[in-house]
């Protein structure tokens, strides 16, 4: 349906926004967030935590839960603890959809790295650590939130932001899927598949650890009193590497690696850090089955080599749930004469975590751009305001609907 005249408030509204969108995110992005920083991660939260109140939203503030211990993150000086911001509208009615929109605050960038600022404007873009993922899809949330409040919709709204989205997840899982589980649908600010698509299907996900244990010597004199664990990680992760297979949504992923103290010592310890992926259940079972084949040897046995696995994010469908969502967000896009298609990912996120809670999720709704987690991500400015728009007018939509889609 074509947008009516109120629906065209929406979008003047936002329009007359965009250059505080970019101000937004200029201010954003220069908080540091990456690594777990503590400092960068509390300014972010206070940040959003104002202009989210500002809305009439309580806002809370809950704890992180423990990560499992053997889960290898950057060292940071502060550590962040994971609290997981939360801002909930639903009291505004006793009717209507529940709706959970879901960000992250953190960035896979050095907070003390050289890429620091947003860029001045070249060819419509901007580069910046966290510009495209996420900082800009909070933008575009929280400028779609506030047009909504300033028009008067009476959408029944939550807003979940957690500290560790790039990491996993491990701390926030548990306040994600409690929350989600009080909310109809998932909207999802992760950026824009290729030139714009919206996402309703992401590969699982699986973090694992290989530990390799040998028996040191000196690499000249005594080599054969020696058993390398690097040699014996080596082999294992050839064994994991061998079974990844794009073409049929199979990926394995190794690095960091790490192992032996100088070049004239054989060494007695070795550890390697990997991600496998996969697109269904079948490549699911063949990963595990595969990887049951990898450990090696008894604790008295040398070498010895150990693997764990965690499957911390499941696969996320698209059901008909989600493709009923779709279906409003292309028909919003196709009002504002925007062409936007719907895809699946192997890329995952919280969307995977929350559906798998139950809540059927739509993703990709944050804005256009690229590189991400490379020094040059940038965002397409002009996808600050056309993003927030839609949002807007999807959740303007799903509040007006009698029903969950």
């Amino acid at each position: 349906m074509p947008l009516d005249e109120f629906e065209r408030t929406i979008v003047d509204e936002v329009s007359r926004r965009a250059t505080r969108m970019e101000t937004d995110l200029e201010e954003l992005v220069a908080i540091p967030t990456g690594h777990g920083n503590h400092e960068g991660l509390e300014r972010a939260r206070s940040w959003m935590s104002d202009r989210l109140v500002a809305l009439g939203a309580i806002v809370e503030r809950l704890p992180g839960g423990e990560k499992p211990d053997w889960l290898r993150e950057p060292v940071v000086e502060s550590e962040d603890s994971g609290e997981i911001l939360c801002a909930r509208a639903l009291d505004r009615s006793d009717r209507g959809i529940r709706i959970l929109l879901s960000g992250h605050l953190d960035t896979v960038h050095d907070p003390k790295g050289e890429f620091q600022l947003l860029s001045p404007r070249r060819d419509g873009i901007r580069t910046g650590p966290g510009a495209a993922d996420m900082k800009g899809g909070l933008v575009v949330a929280l400028t779609a939130l506030e047009v909504l409040h300033l028009r008067g919709v009476k959408a029944r709204w939550s807003f979940i932001l957690n500290a560790d989205e790039e990491s996993g997840s491990f701390r926030s899982t548990e306040a994600l899927q409690s929350i989600a589980r009080e909310h109809d649908v998932g909207l999802v600010v992760e950026p824009a598949a290729g030139e714009g698509n919206i996402v309703t299907a992401r590969f699982g996900s699986a973090q694992f650890r290989i530990d390799a244990y040998g028996r040191s010597a000196h690499a000249g004199r005594d080599a054969a009193k020696g058993i390398s664990a690097v040699a014996a990680l080596c082999h294992a992760m050839t064994q994991a590497l061998a079974i990844s297979d794009p073409s049929v949504g199979r990926t394995v992923n190794i690095g960091p690696i790490e192992g032996g103290e100088a070049t004239n010592i054989v060494p007695d310890y070795a550890a390697a850090w990997g991600n496998a992926r996969y697109s269904n259940d079948e490549q699911r079972d063949l990963i595990e089955r595969a990887f049951a084949q990898i450990p090696l040897g008894s604790p008295k046995d040398l070498p010895r080599v150990t693997m764990r696995v965690l499957h911390n994010r499941p696969k996320k469908d698209a059901t008909p749930e989600v493709l009923a969502m779709a279906k409003i967000a292309i028909e919003v896009a196709r009002d504002m004469s925007i062409a936007v298609g719907s895809t699946s990912t192997g890329g995952v996120s919280d969307s995977n975590v929350l559906q798998a809670a139950g809540l059927p999720c739509l993703d990709g709704l944050g804005v256009r751009g690229g590189n991400l987690h490379r020094s040059d991500e940038f965002v397409v400015v002009a996808s600050l305001a056309e993003r927030a728009t839609m949002l807007a007018l999807i959740i303007h939509r799903l509040a007006e609907s009698p029903s969950v889609p």
